[in-house]
């Protein structure tokens, strides 16, 4: 009877060994295929970031040649305008009206160009004082709200309240209101 509780206790210890062995074989095999699937599934997804970074560069691409070919067009449209300004000033200065151009001519198409220089100046000197005054209007507004919120703070104050109450009721330190005086009528008249 020993020898059968023996060898039915080697069975099973045999059998524990076996099947640990088989669980860690299955979790070697269980952790190679998770390994190739995350690499495959990390594959894929380098591959999809790869093929979106190509679309994008290539789309980048194409706008920065766009904008290229568009500041090419706006270049040869300014020279363009460009000359016809100065066709326009010669013609204002007199240019080309008498058949040769003469001292006045000469003269008149300087003080064009000095003109226009001038109305630049000016208008960037307006731009900068609305921008200025812009300023000025935002620091008062930023002030005004600072004593706004001052006089609020005090009129909460119970001391000041009390002040207010005090002089409220008393009449006799309140002023007189005074009555704005007119100027008589044969003065209103001469004024």
């Amino acid at each position: 009877m020993l020898a059968i509780e023996t060898v039915t206790f080697l069975i099973y210890v045999l059998a524990g060994v076996c099947a640990l062995i088989l669980l860690w074989v299955g979790y070697r095999i269980g952790r190679l295929t998770g390994g190739l699937s995350a690499k495959k599934h990390i594959a894929t997804r380098e591959q999809e970031m790869l093929t979106a970074q190509r679309g994008f560069k290539t789309l980048y691409e194409q706008d920065v040649e766009k904008l290229r070919q568009e500041n090419a067009e706006l270049k040869m449209n300014v020279k363009a305008l460009e000359a016809r300004v100065e066709a326009y000033r010669k013609k204002a200065a007199g240019f080309g009206l008498f058949g040769s151009a003469g001292k006045r001519a000469e003269v008149m198409y300087a003080l064009l160009l000095e003109n226009e220089q001038l109305e630049e100046a000016l208008t960037n000197q307006n731009q900068k004082l609305h921008q200025e005054r812009s300023e000025a209007v935002q620091e008062q507004i930023r002030a005004t709200g600072y004593r706004r919120i001052l006089i609020s703070q005090l009129m909460n104050d119970e001391r000041i309240k009390g002040y207010m109450s005090e002089v409220i009721s008393s009449e006799n330190r309140l002023p007189a209101p005074q009555q704005p005086q007119l100027p008589p009528a044969d003065q209103r008249q001469q004024g």
